[in-house]
């Protein structure tokens, strides 16, 4: 059987969320879900046409890639440790780019102040490139960007990598250590996809589903592919995923809550 992509971008992926939030449970449409339209929009927004815990069936988490805190090569902080200190020396004063209000590292950035008793200046900006572009200037002290992203610019020495927000350590950037290895086991910034599909699917059609994309999923070549890109390849699977997707809900519905963060529709 054949499947036809059909993006619909806008609002941060969730007007494709709610097109399938909609569709008949017949396993004809299904959804490539996120940390955006799953868990960090959701989190943040005055009101909702669907709702995550009810309107949806997990499948398959298919991979992720985590975010890590990186400096200018200008900045006086060469570990994690010494960013801190500079923060707390000088509140309010250190500038970090982000994507802006409602993507997932303009609330790591939030995240990040509200664990560590921080005062950030943190500066949206329309989208990651022009972040980049002046972090790597030293127009902002930093910024939480995917180690993807960010690895090319620290092999060259553009941009010190502190630390990456994730449990264990990334491939990509393996002398970087993580927010666990550094005693914050709760700071974490994890972009994150998976399949999903309408609420209501019958169960033989749920299981039959669920094997062919976990045979998928247990492909060397599909690995392979996602590693090379910079994804870590995942294969958690039904209530595992769904409780995975109501944890990350609800971390970040505490978040906004504490640091008032809201967005209108």
């Amino acid at each position: 059987k054949s499947w036809i992509v059909e993006n619909r971008p806008g609002a941060g992926s969730m007007l494709g969320a709610e097109v399938v939030a909609k569709s008949a449970p017949d396993g004809n449409t299904l959804l490539l879900c996120g940390s955006s339209n799953m868990s960090v929009m959701p989190a943040i927004q005055k009101s909702m046409r669907y709702a995550v815990e009810r309107d949806f069936t997990f499948f398959v988490r298919i991979a992720s890639s985590p975010y890590a805190l990186v400096v200018g090569s200008q900045v006086p902080a060469n570990n994690f440790a010494d960013f801190v200190r500079l923060a707390k020396s000088k509140p309010g004063s250190i500038r970090i780019g982000s994507a802006g209000v409602g993507s997932l590292d303009y609330m790591a950035a939030s995240m990040l102040q509200s664990q560590l008793g921080l005062d950030l200046n943190i500066i949206p900006y329309k989208g990651m490139a022009p972040v980049l572009n002046d972090l790597r200037a030293g127009h902002i002290d930093a910024a939480i960007m995917s180690a993807a992203t960010i690895r090319p610019f620290a092999i060259e020495g553009k941009v010190k990598v502190l630390a990456v927000m994730d449990k264990q350590r990334n491939d990509l950037l393996p002398q970087v250590p993580s927010t666990v290895d550094l005693g914050y086991p709760k700071l974490l910034a994890i972009n994150w996809w998976g399949i999903a599909g309408p609420a209501k699917m019958p169960v033989t059609l749920v299981a039959s589903l669920n094997q062919s994309m976990m045979e998928v999923l247990g492909d060397p070549a599909f690995n392979r592919t996602l590693k090379d890109k910079g994804y870590e390849p995942e294969a958690v699977s039904g209530d595992a995923f769904s409780n995975y997707v109501s944890a990350e809900l609800k971390a970040w519905k505490t978040l906004a809550a504490q640091a008032k963060i809201t967005m209108d529709e």
